[in-house]
């Protein structure tokens, strides 16, 4: 197999399957589950049993309001360039103190919540050109003065998740390459979904994969 395509839940993978363009045992696309646990836990599982060459992580994520986005809107999709993740420490709120500012690490392991770099997307991809890190959370930002805090700890966060570090986390242990593509469906912290563009951020997903996927040689 080439490679594996991660979508985190069956809705997003039915919009996304249904619109690209695979050939028969080259790719596959599998769900891995929402949220950290359930994504790193499945994700591990998929490369173990169908050992994959490289993945690729799809889906929907918030876009964070800022001067680094001023040029993304609702329905875009990038890919990320480097992963982060917020809210492993102690406290809450503005109490909240991160694991590597505690001193949390195993020895001679990363620190726990250290930035994790991926490949970049391939010259000829459409997204924007231009740095894109993706800041995985354990639980969603519910209104915008969480989303504020979460930018001023993270100030580069273009776009919010729930699985992406883990991902990376796993994909790095095990020393394949992962790519990460996101559409922006809603503004982080904004929860009324009458307001989301989740079937175009989607659909952006589909045209960039198509583009990676087109460009390939098996």
């Amino acid at each position: 197999m080439n490679g594996l395509i991660l979508v985190p839940t069956d809705n997003e993978r039915r919009l996304i399957e249904s619109s690209i363009r695979i050939e028969s045992g080259q790719w596959s696309v599998r769900t891995i589950g929402f949220g950290v646990i359930a994504a790193g836990i499945e994700t591990t599982r998929l490369l173990l049993s169908e050992r994959p060459r490289q993945v690729i992580l799809a889906g929907i994520a918030g876009l964070f309001a800022g001067p680094n986005t001023e040029t993304l809107r609702l329905g875009d999709a990038i890919w990320f360039d480097s992963v982060a993740i917020d809210g492993i420490g102690v406290g809450q709120g503005d109490a909240f103190v991160d694991a590597a500012d505690l001193g949390w690490r195993a020895e001679g392991e990363p620190a726990t919540t250290e930035t994790i770099r991926l490949p970049t997307a391939p010259q000829n991809q459409a997204s924007l050109a231009q740095p894109a890190l993706l800041l995985t959370v354990c639980s969603g930002s519910a209104c915008e003065d969480d989303a504020a805090r979460r930018r001023r700890r993270v100030p580069d966060a273009i776009g919010e998740d729930m699985e992406a570090y883990a991902v990376a986390h796993a994909c790095r242990s095990a020393g394949l390459p992962l790519r990460v593509v996101r559409g922006f469906s809603n503004h982080v912290g904004r929860r009324d979904k009458r307001d989301w563009q989740i079937a175009p951020a989607l659909a952006s997903v589909a045209e960039q994969l198509n583009q990676f996927l087109d460009g390939e040689t098996p």
